[in-house]
């Protein structure tokens, strides 16, 4: 969280890539995806060029999903926020993601799916 936002490196979809990674060394998503875009319209032609609908799709190959009201501590959700999904990482009782604005708290209503990391 303490980089700056931008696409590519320091968004919401590398920091739930680092957080797995930090938690389960054998994922390598950070590595897996580095590269990959550098604008949110590059990070939507990238998951799509890899053959996913949405962050749930690719997230899924990688994790073991859960019940939105089961994930854990450090377990990666995706939030449903406006139209858009974010990744976030659960920290307890709430879930948080990086935005362009900052650090974004959200509860359970915005979680659209959640994996088990480790």
């Amino acid at each position: 969280m303490a980089k700056a936002y931008r696409y590519g490196t320091a968004d919401c979809f590398f920091f739930g890539c680092r957080v797995a990674d930090a938690l389960d060394k054998r994922l390598k998503l950070t590595s897996t995806y580095r590269g990959s875009y550098k604008t949110l319209l590059g990070a939507q032609r990238a998951l799509r060029r890899r053959g996913f609908k949405s962050l749930v799709d690719l997230f899924a190959t990688h994790l073991e999903p859960c019940a939105p009201a089961a994930a854990r501590m450090g377990d990666v959700v995706i939030l449903q926020l406006d139209n858009a999904e974010h990744v976030g990482i659960c920290n307890g009782a709430r879930f948080v993601t990086k935005t362009e604005r900052g650090r974004s708290f959200h509860d359970l209503s915005a979680v659209k799916a959640a994996f088990h990391v480790g």
